[in-house]
């Protein structure tokens, strides 16, 4: 069985502000990150991850794998942002995997193995130099770019995961909760659905992972994941294609979203059509859109650059270890970076770079060092220690906000 390599490519830059925290193998869609989809469907566990230096640390520490070590003979070079959702036949060696142009599989003989490596993928134009005789063909395969592609395929992924994955009643439900199609709904070891709760699974199934708790008179409309120790608060309402968690605590209405680890949004107002990094807190009563008033099409600012999205619908992307105050309006196709703190009565823009302290009198620049040690009580709060490798990606990302964004470091 070939040994498989995840790889990003120049394109990890289309995920921004959620790069700055994870590789973009660490994306979650459905109940999996990619990087678990596609050990899953492959049936093997992955043997290395080729990123970004100066993540390569972070990254090793989270996914307990090698990282940037050297392939060899007979290694499968994997994209990172191939949205697995059936395993397919790698060619013999030397051999490459395209969809559109884009390198989606590399099958390494030695020549290929000792030729490529981290940097190589990084870098497009050396990467075509490389594999510009070896054989090739098109295969089926999804690679996301951006962050609205996880968004809208998070329904399919959740079904398919549902088909693919384990499933059952292992934990407690209320003899008082309400369920549609139970035959469609799991619920973990450990876990607790409360009374008057009404879970709803006659448009999709609905996992609830273990030790996760769904509080009275929460309705759970499927497909949905509700992620490992998340805690759903009372009268919540979650819609279709939406994934929670792990160790998330939301409240509200929240509409076909992703939230990443360890995020809350715990009291009332909608979040709708939104991908969320890890380590942020929504206050009571913030609110985003998810539809421009003209119906029109939504842009979004992915960095430097202004991207015409194609989506009618489309919420907001935050980045990790950011802040937002009570009663906030986010505007749709709003993107608001990397520990970003912003309390204010206006509405918020909808571009907020990363560690940006947006109040009433205007926005500046935060503190870098002091966001950290914010960073460093809130993990603390939740047993989590911020580790070595955290705090130099952490003190690291205000230079590479630099130069993915365009702002001062």
């Amino acid at each position: 069985m070939a040994r498989i390599y995840l790889f990003e490519d120049h394109l990890f830059r289309g995920f921004w502000p959620l790069i700055y925290w994870r590789s973009v193998s660490e994306l979650l869609c459905g109940r999996r990150m990619l990087m678990d989809r596609t050990a899953h469907y492959f049936k093997q566990h992955i043997a290395g991850l080729w990123t970004r230096d100066w993540i390569a640390a972070r990254t090793a520490q989270h996914c307990q794998v090698p990282v940037n070590s050297p392939a060899e003979s007979g290694t499968v070079l994997v994209n990172g942002r191939w949205l697995v959702k059936r395993a397919i036949e790698f060619r013999p060696a030397p051999f490459v995997g395209i969809k559109d142009g884009a390198v989606v599989y590399i099958a390494c003989d030695d020549q290929l193995a000792r030729r490529l490596g981290p940097e190589v993928m990084l870098d497009a134009e050396r990467t075509s130099e490389i594999l510009r005789d070896v054989p090739r063909e098109e295969v089926d395969a999804l690679l996301v770019k951006y962050p609205w592609d996880l968004i809208v395929n998070n329904l399919e992924a959740l079904e398919d995961d549902w088909l693919s994955g384990s499933h059952g009643i292992e934990g407690t439900i209320s003899h008082t909760a309400v369920i549609v199609d139970i035959a469609r709904v799991s619920v973990g070891h450990g876990a607790t659905v409360k009374p008057m709760a009404f879970l709803d699974a006659e448009s999709g199934p609905i996992h609830i992972s273990y030790n996760a708790t769904i509080g009275p008179h929460v309705t759970i409309q499927g497909p949905a994941y509700i992620g490992p120790g998340t805690l759903v608060k009372p009268h919540t309402h979650i819609y279709g294609g939406t994934s929670i968690g792990p160790f998330c605590k939301v409240g509200g209405e929240i509409d076909a979203t992703i939230m990443c680890g360890y995020s809350n949004k715990p009291y009332g107002g909608f979040l709708g059509r939104s991908y969320l990094g890890s380590w942020i807190n929504l206050g009571a009563g913030t609110a985003n859109s998810d539809l421009k008033n003209t119906y029109g099409p939504v842009k979004m600012r992915i960095g430097r650059e202004e991207i015409d999205t194609g989506q009618r619908f489309l919420g907001a992307v935050i980045g990790d270890h950011t802040k937002i105050g009570i009663n906030q309006i986010i505007p749709t196709g709003a993107s608001i970076g990397f520990a970003a703190n912003v309390f204010t009565s206006s509405i918020v823009p909808q571009y907020v770079p990363s560690f940006a302290w947006l109040t009433e009198e205007g926005m500046s620049q935060g503190d870098p060092r002091r966001l950290m040690e914010t960073a460093r009580l809130v993990m603390a709060r939740r047993n989590v220690e911020l580790c070595e490798e955290g705090e130099k990606l952490f003190a690291s990302v205000p230079q590479r906000a630099k130069d993915l964004e365009g702002q001062a470091g």
